[in-house]
């Protein structure tokens, strides 16, 4: 292990419910079918990504990039009171810093709504790179291994040297496809068993994988 990448929605922040009251917000707005069943198909797509969900639960003629700038006004405003963080945010990236392990971030979201949940958290030093969906080098987003590869080259590191930290069922297919040793912590998404086994380790909060990295860096 030479470096550590993370997701960020459910896996660094607590973000995922927070969407999600957000996505039903939407559904009411632009009188839209958000269902459980919608919202865990959407957990860690982005909105290219997101384009089969949408077919599968939307109307053809729903108002896209309407719903997208309505949604990414909401964000921004409720994350002017900081985005709840995941258990053990602070304590894993001590641990890694600490060790000298360099470490990005891989995540679907927007730049700006990055910069904000980084700064809110006062975090943004811990990470060498941040490789977002919309970077011009990720060509497809989660479930594909673009960013992984890329976040990985970024760190001048190979994939298989590379712990990433996932949560959601694209995120841990795209860490698994990027040939990356994959750490998952469920959130809110389900997982399949084909999913669960993609996954090198599975642990239930980010401080429950200090011990783990720990051994890693000892081999």
């Amino acid at each position: 292990m030479k470096a550590v990448i993370f997701d960020m929605d459910g896996t660094l922040f607590d973000t995922e419910r927070v969407y999600q009251g957000i996505w039903r917000q939407l559904g009411k707005e632009f009188d839209l079918p958000v269902s459980d069943a919608f919202l865990r198909d959407l957990a860690g797509c982005d909105w290219v990504s997101a384009r089969p969900v949408f077919a599968r639960y939307f109307p053809a003629d729903f108002p896209l990039e309407a719903v997208k700038a309505r949604q990414h006004t909401l964000i921004l405003q409720r994350q002017q009171q900081g985005m709840p963080l995941k258990q053990g945010f602070h304590e894993i990236l001590t641990f890694l810093h600490d060790a000298h392990i360099p470490m990005g971030i891989a995540t679907s979201s927007m730049p700006d709504i990055v910069k904000i949940n980084l700064e809110h958290a006062q975090a943004r030093s811990y990470f060498q790179t941040i490789v977002t969906g919309y970077d011009s080098d990720v060509a497809h987003g989660k479930p594909a291994p673009d960013i992984y590869l890329c976040a990985a080259a970024r760190l001048h590191v190979s994939p298989g040297e590379c712990v990433v930290v996932e949560d959601s069922p694209s995120g841990i297919r795209a860490a698994h496809a990027a040939g990356t040793q994959p750490a998952l912590v469920p959130d809110v998404a389900l997982l399949s068993e084909e999913e669960r086994q993609m996954a090198r380790w599975i642990v239930s909060s980010l401080d429950e994988l200090i011990p783990i990295l720990r051994k890693e860096m000892q081999r």
